[in-house]
């Protein structure tokens, strides 16, 4: 299924740090039409699991991004 395997590239090149393969299946998923919910709580699990205590703002930023998508929603949250 493209959704998880898009979603799951995401992660994989986050937790390697590579940021131009993060913002590549970043628009990938966007453009196939991935609710805005879906990657927010994606990217709230990769903070608390794969950062957590390195850098607790982390969790923080990606909870804040997950509620402003929420108010925001579609095109404007690109």
């Amino acid at each position: 299924d493209t959704h998880y395997i898009l979603a799951s590239a995401l992660i994989k090149s986050l937790r390697g740090s590579d940021v131009d393969a993060a913002i590549y299946y970043l628009a990938r998923l966007i453009d196939a039409g991935e609710s805005a919910d879906f990657i927010a709580r994606r990217l709230i699990i990769f903070a608390s699991e794969d950062i957590s205590n390195a850098d607790p703002n982390a969790l923080n930023l990606a909870v804040s991004t997950l509620t402003a998508v929420k108010n925001i929603g579609y095109p404007e949250a690109r």
